[in-house]
Order: C-alpha cells, then structure tokens, then sequence
C-alpha cells in the first residue's frame, strides 16, 4: 500500500473518512476474534476488504476509496497479509509516519492468528530495522544540490545550442542535450514519487511537479499511479501495468494463454486477435523502435488520466497548468531552429536519445517470471521479499556509470526498500545480498548488455510461441465463458 498520507484537501477528506468509518466500530483487542490467513483471504472484495497488518486486521472497505495512492492498491492488497509492502511505503520519516496514525482509527476487525517466523522473515525484519539504525534513510542533500547544478546545465545547454544552430547537425547536438536532460529528470521524478529525497510528501510532490509535468511533461499524478501499482504486485501478469503491453508486447505466453488477459489496473481485456498475433510475434525486432518512441506515449497517457472523471488525482489543475507550461516553452525553444527539418530533428532525435530511460526501466523485470493475481506465491511473511528478488535484477554498474543510471541499476534493493534515498542503495544492495546468500534466495545482478541480451531472449521466446498459438476473440475467451458462467 503505497504512499498514504498526503497533504492538503486529500489529507482532511482522508482523516474525516477514518473519523466517520472508525465511529462506533473500535473495540478492545481481548474482544476480538482471532483468523486464520484462509479467513483473510475470503475478505477480498472491494466491499468486502480485510487488510493484515502487523497481525491486526482492518476493514477497508469504506476507506479505500480515500487512500492516496489509489483505491486500487488497496484492492491488490485485499485479503492479504499486507505488512512488509505496508512498512516499505510507510516508514517513520517525515510525513510517513501519518500512515501509521490512520492505522489507529480505521476498523480493527480481528486479529491474526498467531504463527512461527521463518529464520528469513526474521532477518529481514532485522535489516528493516539497520537500515533505520544506520541512516539510510537519511538524505545528503549536497547529493541533490549538486543534481539540481547538473540539470540546470544541461537545460541551459539544451537552449543555447538550439539559438545557436544553423545547421542539421547542430539540431542533433542540442537533441541529444535535451534528451540526457529528459532522462535525468525522470530520475529525480522517480525519487520524488517514493518521497525518497526530503521525506515529507508535500515537498517531494512539489519537487516532482517541476521536474515533471513542468520541465519535461510527464504527469507525476499518472506516473505514481502506475508506478505504485507495478511496485506492489511486480510482473504480474492481471495487476502490474508496467508489463501490460498487448497488443504490441507480451514478455510470457501467459498473456495469451487464455485468449487474452484482463488487467485489474486498466479495467479492460487484452485480447490475442490477429492485430495482437501480428506485432507480438515480431516483437523482438520491434522493441527497440518502440522504446524509442515510447515517451510519446507517456505524454499522452498523462492527459488522458488528468481529463478521467472517474479517477481522483491530486492537485489536478496545478498538473494541467505546469503541462500548458512545459509545452508553450517547448514549442517556442523550437521555434527558435530555423527550419522546420531542423525542427522535426531536434523532437524526434531528442525523445529517440531520452528512449534509454524506457530500455533502463523494462531492463530490470521484463526477462524475470511472470505470475497471475495479486499475491506472489511463498512462505507466509516471505512473500514480499522473495517477490521482489524473484521480480527484478540489478544491472551491474561501475562508478564511472552509476550517474546514467540513475539508480535503476540497485532494482531490487529499490523494490523493497523505495523510500531510501538513491545515493544510499549501493550499501543497501551489498547488504541484501548477504541475506539473501545466507539465507538461499537468488539475487540476481547482471551487466547491461547481458541483461539486454536475456530482454531480447525472452522476446524472441514469446514471439516464437505467439507465431504458433490460434487467436481467440473475445466472445470465444476464457473471461467471457466465466462472466457468462459457462464451464
């Protein structure tokens, strides 16, 4: 359950809620009924929604709608023993610790039976709690100055080069200036989403809006949506967007197995027509190109999330205005080109460099295994640990490298500790890896261009599979027959 104590409006509705939903429903512990985990899970309905946390179990239903990062997190979360996701999106620093306040006042139903903890649940319990002692959560704010210095340059490069360009080739220089000035940015943007730079969510939400929407055009609203739902439920197959690429890309045949496949995020089926058949099956030739041209996309799926009645954002009209923004100074700098060829160049070009960042992102989970529903199947109180290690991989890098990649390259340790600011996820990574060796789970670390080499394996596996599975249309799917209750 990502992020849950906003600011503002969202913080007051949100509190009036838990005032409303916890009146005349707390009772003593002693009183309570003591579950099991098969109990739990029959409470896994959106009106029906019990949540585990630290052994105490709350009723959701009400208030989920009023949690901040979505309503539909807490769905992925129904049902379930929901504590480690919960105390690495919540932790005690800065404005963290509301979370842990609302607690106090949403409906404590029941009690969780009680249970023997695995030598590797304890110890991960044991490095939650060193990391916290050590300062890893502690923020070097010269790391971020010395940030704020190296974007600034590169933005104020990016201008110059443009007024100065007279010719095709000085177009590209000053497109390759602004795509590394866009890719940078992301960074900063993805630390901000995890409040991983001041800790208190109203100021990293401001610090995101600037480098988002504001400078580079990507909706911070649809960014952390997106985003918190792939960090919860990581390459699953029905919840995890980020993977939730048909009909242009499909990673495992278990897109398709059935026909298709629902996703409980975009509220819609992907079916495997013939469209779908076509593009995945040549996928692995066209994944490069379609990186490449990926932040379109991201543009576009912006707006159409901000301009959605049905979903609620924070500070819409403020994300609205800083897009307005981003493109009227954009359109102007390259008005500056002198001709239109220069001008196409330098857009195209310039989105076509800043495609890295989509290879980086996809690098670290598009060739690890996939599976369906919201729970990763382990050991109770392992899930989420072995989730995120079974999920992700990191990519080796040098310190002449790190800068590039701006943290995604420490994937898994940010996976299961989000909230630690960038600088410090090297010494979090050595230290997941001994528990992780100690204790028998696999941690996988490879270089870049090995972990581009299993990407396009994994591609070419599925295409090889797609070429020769049948299509089914949708009347003919498997969720057809259940929503007619046929078999």
């Amino acid at each position: 359950m990502p992020p849950c104590a906003p600011d503002g409006g969202a913080t007051k509705a949100g509190e009036r809620m838990v005032a409303d939903v916890a009146r005349g429903s707390t009772r003593k512990d002693s009183k309570l009924k003591t579950i099991t985990h098969e109990e739990l899970l029959r409470h896994n309905k959106p009106d029906d929604n019990w949540i585990c946390i630290d052994d105490k179990v709350y009723d959701v239903s009400k208030w989920a709608a009023s949690h901040p990062g979505g309503e539909h997190l807490m769905h992925n979360a129904a049902g379930t023993d929901a504590s480690a996701v919960f105390h690495a999106f919540h932790t005690k620093h800065g404005s963290g610790d509301r979370a842990h306040n609302i607690l106090k006042y949403l409906p404590h139903v029941a009690n969780m039976e009680q249970r023997t903890k695995s030598k590797l649940e304890t110890a991960f319990h044991e490095l939650r709690e060193r990391l916290d002692s050590d300062g890893l959560y502690d923020t070097d704010f010269r790391y971020y100055h010395l940030m704020a210095l190296w974007l600034a340059s590169l933005l104020l490069s990016t201008v110059y080069l443009v007024l100065t360009a007279e010719t095709k080739l000085g177009a590209i220089g000053a497109a390759f200036v602004f795509g590394l000035f866009l890719q940078q940015c992301a960074f900063v943007g993805h630390d901000t989403a995890h409040n991983g730079i001041t800790h208190d969510r109203k100021t990293d939400m401001l610090i995101g809006i600037v480098v988002g929407p504001l400078l580079t055009g990507v909706s911070t609203a649809w960014w952390k949506r997106s985003h918190n739902a792939h960090h919860v439920v990581t390459n699953s197959v029905t919840h995890d967007p980020d993977i939730q690429h048909m009909p242009i890309i499909a990673i495992s045949p278990e897109f398709w197995s059935k026909g298709g496949v629902w996703s409980l995020y975009h509220k819609k089926w992907f079916a495997f027509d013939w469209a779908a058949k076509a593009l995945i099956s040549y996928q692995h030739y066209l994944f490069y190109p379609v990186m490449a041209f990926a932040r379109w996309n991201l543009y576009v799926q912006g707006f159409i999330l901000l301009f959605d009645p049905s979903i609620k954002t924070e500070w819409t009209s403020l994300e609205l205005g800083s897009l307005a923004f981003f493109w009227t100074w954009l359109s102007l700098l390259t008005s500056c080109l002198p001709t239109l060829q220069m001008q196409l160049l330098f857009l195209v070009v310039s989105h076509m460099f800043a495609g890295i960042l989509h290879v980086q992102i996809t690098l670290s989970h598009f060739s690890m295994p996939v599976y369906h529903g919201a729970t990763y199947d382990a050991p109770k109180g392992e899930e989420f640990l072995r989730q995120q290690c079974a999920t992700s991989m990191d990519v080796d890098t040098q310190w002449w490298n790190d800068w590039f990649h701006g943290g995604l390259q420490f994937q898994v340790a940010h996976h299961i500790f989000p909230r630690v600011p960038r600088h410090n996820l090297k010494r979090v990574q050595t230290m997941l890896q001994g528990l992780c060796h100690e204790h028998g789970v696999e941690y996988k670390c490879v270089g870049w261009l090995e972990g581009n080499r299993e990407i396009y394996k994994t591609l070419h596996s599925a295409a090889m599979k797609a070429r020769e599975s049948p299509t089914v249309e949708f009347t003919e799917s498997e969720m057809w027959k259940a929503m007619c209750a046929e078999g």
